[in-house]
């Protein structure tokens, strides 16, 4: 099973991590794009650069210290990984400033988890929950975000000038009732839905446009300012998972059905799987080139990698476990 949870953690010289990303910015061969992905093998936390896989290191020295990348944001040539690290004891959020780990971020109680990064500047933002909890932590500040129901579950976060986005969903994980939100500096706005299961996945701005990403029962599709646009299936339901503004072009990752797919700008391309189903994770456009994170196969047994250009390229474990959680080309 590939996307469950951590079992152990291997060591990684410092110098190896600042070679990779000292390189990065080069690809494989000198074609295409470099393509950096975070996520776990096993119960470590690494990324893969062009394929290669580097382990992220944990402030926690626990024989039994696990960890998992969970979001990327890269600002010039700095790549900020965001994740967790945890024991026995619980897990709490963490992030990595090229390839070294950061002090442990504070303030949310145990049993808390960064699931969304972004950088303007020099600040740093992370977006997370603990136990519910939704959370955004601003250079070392912790920032609780209101709810309506019983908990929040931030899922991306996006930064425009003095603005900062957060998408995710309000709601009860227990009997996965969810109504997607996002939060504009702090204050909490819902979007509409027009039936249940519905889910806000990604977000991005572009210009004075706000574009989230994600389900409205059953139906993917995103909101352009609030207001819904539905995604055309050849099958009854799917969802949506990421999207990239290129231009005047918008780009959705998602699902139809247990078919892999995107959308530009409306008009569905599937994507090329070795079995019967996939499903995907994200997306990253730059320039020309297409990336987008996610399984082949099953979501409970697949193997992660990502397409470029509608190109698989599974990513090498040492196990049999992993996930991959967010992509960025370069």
């Amino acid at each position: 099973m590939k996307t469950t949870f951590y079992r152990r953690i291997t060591a990684l010289a410092a110098v190896v991590l600042t070679a990779a990303f000292t390189s990065y910015g080069q690809s494989a061969g000198g074609k295409g794009p470099d393509v950096l992905v975070a996520g776990s093998d096993g119960n470590t936390a690494c990324y893969w650069l062009n394929g290669v896989r580097q382990v992220l290191p944990l402030n926690l020295k626990e024989p039994y210290a696990r960890g998992r990348a969970s979001a990327i944001a890269v600002s010039g040539s700095t790549v900020y990984i965001a994740g967790l690290e945890g024991a026995d004891g619980g897990y709490s959020p963490c992030y990595w400033l090229n390839g070294k780990v950061q002090a442990p971020i504070r303030g949310f109680g145990n049993n808390a988890a960064a699931s969304a990064i972004a950088v303007s500047g020099s600040t740093v933002y992370i977006a997370g929950d603990s136990r519910g909890t939704p959370w955004y932590w601003l250079n070392g500040a912790p920032h609780e975000l209101p709810v309506i129901g019983p908990g929040g579950y931030p899922s991306a976060i996006a930064v425009s000038g003095s603005d900062v986005y957060i998408a995710g969903d309000d709601g009860d994980a227990e009997y996965g009732q969810y109504t997607p939100c996002y939060w504009l500096n702090g204050k909490q706005q819902t979007l509409p839905v027009t039936g249940t299961s519905s889910r806000a996945r990604a977000i991005t701005v572009s210009g004075s446009n706000v574009y989230v990403a994600g389900s409205n029962g059953g139906t993917p599709g995103y909101w352009l300012n609030g207001v819904w646009q539905a995604l055309p299936l050849t099958g009854t339901s799917g969802w949506a998972t990421g999207i990239a503004i290129s231009g005047s072009d918008v780009y959705i990752a998602g699902s139809d059905g247990d078919t892999p797919c995107y959308w530009l700008n409306g008009k569905q391309v599937t994507l090329p799987v070795t079995g019967t189903s996939g499903s995907t994770n994200g997306i990253a456009v730059s320039g020309s080139d297409v990336c987008i994170l996610g399984l082949d196969g099953d979501w409970r047994q697949g193997t992660p990698g990502y397409w470029l250009n509608g190109e698989w390229h599974a990513l090498p474990l040492t196990g049999t476990e992993g996930s991959a959680s967010a992509i960025v080309p370069r």
